[in-house]
């Protein structure tokens, strides 16, 4: 009558559902956001991407903590994440953009030459999440101890890219700052956020990620700052928490190429030492004299 789960087992452990449990609660949230979007509801659509965007976080992390991970929890992950963090937020500035009888009362009207132009930015988006979402679901799973893989991203991850490319809606629904970026500036936008999802460009993941002693006691007034912000705008905040993720976008490389040349200098320094090893005998030991209460013990020829 239903589908069957993908399971060799008659019964299925409930931890093993647990994080796919999780996911469809984003995947939900998701298609909410899509409601919410055609209603022209955005702050409560930009709110159900945000809960996708925890949600996402949270499941993969339960599966491994449970040990549970599955290829079908893999797919569905993917699925959820186009549907979040693709198809929401291209329909979210498709509505907000070319349907102002429904959005902001001091929205402008887009001009009706543009709109075929700005359909295809976000139909541009919605291709390369799709695109980042099916390489790396394709991808081999990265080795555990290449801190390369845990510490960066392959382009700007599609939750981040969700966030970062809602941010002209942030501002404008922002009750302190109400900004809205001309039309041209937002299709272009789109395109570029798109374009650095299925880009090469290593984005920090901020999984492993070490903090200089010195920087410490700015990041906390920092959160602090963002904290206040957030209470008296959590828009604005948002906006500058997406915005700031793209600003890291130079440290990230250049972070990158640092560890990279590293990784080369340090695998070049063992293969010196090791061809040195094998071509230099080891230097010879000379037994001590020993008395009946002492042990023998080498000695080194040379200097002490």
């Amino acid at each position: 009558m239903f589908l069957k789960f993908p399971s060799r087992r008659n019964v299925v452990p409930f931890r093993a559902l647990f994080p796919n449990m999780i996911t469809s609660a984003a995947l939900a949230c998701g298609l909410a956001s899509l409601h919410f979007s055609i209603q022209g509801k955005f702050e409560s659509g930009l709110i159900a991407i945000a809960l996708s965007a925890i949600f996402d976080a949270l499941d993969g992390r339960a599966a491994r903590l449970l040990r549970v991970t599955s290829r079908f929890g893999a797919v569905l992950d993917s699925l959820s994440d186009f549907v979040s963090f693709g198809v929401g937020p291209a329909v979210m500035l498709y509505v907000w953009m070319l349907r102002p009888e429904i959005g902001p009362a001091a929205m402008k009207p887009l001009p009706h030459h543009l709109e075929p132009m700005f359909m295809v930015c976000v139909l541009t988006y919605s291709m390369c999440a799709a695109m980042r979402l099916a390489r790396f679901t394709s991808a081999k799973p990265a080795k555990k101890n290449n801190p390369i893989a845990s510490r960066f991203f392959t382009g700007m991850p599609t939750p981040a890219a969700a966030g970062v490319v809602l941010i002209p809606i942030l501002i404008d629904v922002s009750p302190t700052i109400k900004w809205q970026m001309p039309p041209v500036a937002v299709a272009v936008y789109t395109v570029l956020v798109g374009a650095l999802m299925v880009s090469r460009r290593p984005m920090f993941s901020f999984k492993k990620l070490a903090v200089h002693p010195r920087m410490v006691l700015p990041l906390f007034i920092s959160v602090g700052i963002l904290v206040f912000i957030a209470a008296k705008d959590a828009w604005l905040a948002g906006a500058i928490l997406a915005g700031g993720y793209v600003l890291t976008l130079p440290f990230s490389h250049i972070s990158h190429a640092r560890l990279k040349q590293s990784m080369t200098d340090h695998a070049s320094r063992a293969a010196n030492e090791s061809e040195t090893g094998a071509a230099s005998p080891s230097a010879p030991t000379v037994a001590a004299p020993t008395t009946d209460t002492d042990e023998p013990r080498p000695l080194r020829i040379g200097n002490s």
